[in-house]
């Protein structure tokens, strides 16, 4: 048996542990002898299937302010107690478990240096774990990841991984290539290509608009311009599914439902364990930019308008401007999203589809097959 562990740190969203979600059931699927433990942050991980062979280790929640600082989302104290509690739980549940492999997904020293108990605690293991860092292809400015990383130490730490593994299509530029992770790390770098899932077949033939913005916490703007669209006669009286997200608070998922009960054409629900088969059967998305759903949207070759955010972070706006040339995905900033945008994309939706991108849409491949080479896994300590 062949042990892996996934760690997705998951303060903000759901998309880390998506993603982690989607490797591990890659790995368990490739080989009866893989199996697969995601260490998540993740508020809402139980909503999701996941397959035989793999399990979750669930961590104590934590969330962002509007400044983009941690603090705990349930329990009281402060963040570096809940730190301390987050980094003991990951420790205990590794020297438990004996990986034979550790992914990490963006945070190579997880949330507020959590991690670093942890790869000192591998680089004494007499056993030592392979280590492979994930990154998605936008993690933030460059100049900004640069000076956050400086500041909290992780060009230091990067150098305890074997492997990095950057999540996307080189030819789209990857904030790895601005910062030559590629010459200041000492082990192999590698883009993978975007983890992208296998699209299911479409629900419906009837025709649907989706709207989501990912998780929803910071989606309400998105979802406001949208219903005001919809009121001013933007949708043509094409029926919509609006998918609220999780995340987005009671109080304003109140204000979004009572509106949308005046709506006939608009239907909203709080969120789907089928967002992969909503995506591949509607005529159009609407979405922020976050990587799982813009992937998605790529892997479906459906019409999305992309509406990113750019706070606390500029990731999603880069996202969205770097694949404009390469793909058919349209993008606008909130404060374009009129009722006139919405009108002008909805009429694009029922016109013939465009060839599917030619990005590389293959990283849970080759991610399974360059994490699972050589076994059984050479297990010698750090000199």
């Amino acid at each position: 048996m062949t042990r892996f562990v996934l760690f997705s740190h998951d303060t903000y969203g759901l998309g880390h542990f998506r993603r982690s979600a989607l490797l591990a059931a890659g790995l368990a699927g490739s080989d009866k002898d893989n199996e697969a433990l995601i260490l998540t942050g993740s508020p809402r991980a139980e909503s999701f299937a996941l397959p035989d062979r793999v399990d979750t280790v669930k961590l104590p929640t934590a969330t962002k302010n509007d400044a983009g600082s941690y603090r705990p989302r349930k329990l009281g104290g402060t963040i570096n107690e809940l730190i301390d509690l987050r980094s003991a739980l990951i420790c205990a549940a590794v020297a438990q478990y004996e990986p034979d492999v550790i992914v990490v997904d963006h945070a190579p020293t997880g949330m507020g240096g959590e991690l670093l108990p942890l790869l000192d605690q591998v680089d004494r293991a007499p056993g030592r774990p392979r280590m492979i860092l994930g990154l998605r292809d936008i993690i933030d400015d460059a100049r900004t990841v640069e000076a956050t990383w400086h500041r909290d130490g992780i060009w230091d730490a990067i150098d305890r991984f074997d492997d990095i593994f950057v999540n996307g299509d080189p030819r789209i530029l990857t904030t790895a290539t601005e910062l030559a992770i590629d010459e200041r790390f000492s082990g192999r770098v590698m883009h993978t290509g975007y983890v992208a899932p296998v699209m299911p077949e479409p629900l419906t033939d009837e025709p649907f608009l989706l709207v989501t913005p990912g998780g929803g916490g910071d989606g309400q703007l998105l979802l406001r311009r949208f219903l005001d669209a919809v009121e001013a006669g933007a949708t043509a009286d094409v029926r919509s599914v609006v998918v609220t997200g999780p995340l987005l608070s009671a109080g304003r998922r109140a204000e979004l439902v009572t509106r949308a009960q005046h709506l006939r054409s608009v239907e909203l629900i709080e969120f789907s364990d089928q967002m992969r088969s909503l995506v591949a059967s509607a005529v159009g998305v609407i979405s922020m930019a976050g990587y799982n759903t813009v992937v998605e949207e790529l892997a479906a070759n459906v019409p999305a308008l992309l509406v990113p955010r750019r706070s606390p972070r500029m990731e999603q706006h880069i996202r969205a401007t770097r694949l404009a040339p390469f793909t058919q995905l349209e993008h606008c900033p909130i404060e374009a999203l009129s009722p006139d945008r919405v009108a002008t994309f909805v009429q694009r939706c029922h016109e013939p589809r465009q060839p599917p991108t030619d990005l590389d849409l293959s990283g849970v491949a080759t991610f399974v097959s360059v994490a699972t080479a050589n076994k059984p896994f050479a297990r010698t300590a750090n000199a």
